[in-house]
């Protein structure tokens, strides 16, 4: 008699489950340039004569290099539309606190003028560990801002949660918005869930920043802007930013053409405005413009504009740039940061 059988076979153990990341910080990077005095010619080719960390924003065929970004542009003009998306004038201070159950953290703000206050809130790897089979969860923590105005109560202003697994640093952002006030506000930022003592479950939470909000729509006039926004992803850092403009629109005479250099019949003595690098109308403006030169010492009648007519004229003639074509034999272009 045969007797068949097979050993027994060694149980598979159970794998544990790891809940997948249900939470990702999003973070971008808005920043308003001053680019110089205005009224300027613009940039130089468009945005391709905007660079982040030397890479230029657009690519030959006009596409952009950067995923996520957004730009605007303003010459400086005296009453020139304010640049949509920097709707307020902000200043953050970082905190860096951890927040615990039963100690809230807590900050008063005496500037009138402000509008919100925007709450920067961090949490690091969210997580909880079941013992019995390990598998890998979520948390959820709730939690409370309150504000309180002048001498009065604390009247909560936002009561939610958060609900999820991450492995890494998350953040999120609240804007509070603040009533009216005459001595000024407190804000109080309360975790309601407990902190587990538990070595299986990560849930820390803290207050990362605070940001003064005070709401305007600014033209900047006579500013030449810059409106840049783009995913802060995309570098280590705030990039550096640089650009190439054509500069200052200034007077220059009514029988030139700044584009061919070229003066027509015979000058009247009368000015236009138009974009030049020709040191000559450069010297001009600098020794007469009200705003940024000379204007409030110096007229037009105090300098010889013949004789600078006479030196413009030297200035643009076309002399050999000794790669086998011609330039002009003297221009100007500066970027003056200070007077001297």
């Amino acid at each position: 008699m045969q007797i068949y059988g097979s050993k027994k076979g060694q149980g598979k153990q159970k794998q544990p489950v790891i809940a997948p990341d249900s939470a990702h910080s999003k973070t971008f990077i808005s920043i308003m340039y001053g680019l110089g005095e205005g009224e300027i010619a613009g940039l130089a080719n468009g945005y391709k004569s905007v660079y982040l960390e030397d890479t230029p924003l657009q690519n030959d065929n006009g596409e952009f290099n950067f995923p996520n970004v957004k730009v605007d542009f303003r010459t400086g003009t005296n009453n020139q539309e304010y640049i949509d998306g920097f709707p307020d004038v902000a200043s953050e201070t970082a905190v860096n606190v951890e927040l615990k159950h039963g100690t809230p953290f807590v900050k008063a703000f005496n500037n009138l003028d402000l509008d919100a206050l925007r709450v920067r809130l961090k949490w690091g790897a969210l997580r909880s560990q079941n013992l019995e089979n390990g598998d890998v969860s979520g948390v959820k923590i709730d939690y409370a801002i309150d504000v309180k105005t002048d001498n009065g109560g604390w009247v909560e202003a936002l009561n939610t949660s958060i609900n999820a697994k991450t492995s890494d640093a998350y953040e999120r952002s609240h804007r509070i918005d603040l009533p009216k006030a005459r001595i000024g506000w407190q804000l109080r930022v309360r975790r309601i869930t407990p902190n587990s003592t538990s070595d299986f479950v990560s849930d820390k939470m803290y207050v990362s920043a605070i940001t003064e909000v005070i709401d305007l729509k600014l033209r900047y006039p006579n500013t030449a802007l810059l409106g840049l926004r783009y995913d802060a992803e995309s570098f280590s850092n705030i990039a550096k930013m640089s650009a190439r403009c054509k500069g200052l629109i200034i007077k220059v005479p009514t029988n030139y053409d700044t584009v061919t250099r070229t003066y027509t019949g015979m000058w009247d003595g009368q000015f236009k405005m138009a974009y030049s690098n020709n040191p000559a109308w450069v010297y001009y403006d600098l020794c007469t413009a009200e705003r940024y030169g000379l204007g409030g010492r110096l007229t037009g009648s105090m300098i010889d504009k013949w004789s600078l007519y006479r030196l413009a004229q030297y200035c643009d003639e076309m002399v050999d740039d000794g790669m086998g074509g011609t330039e002009p034999r003297f221009t100007v272009n500066v970027y003056i940061q200070s007077l001297s």
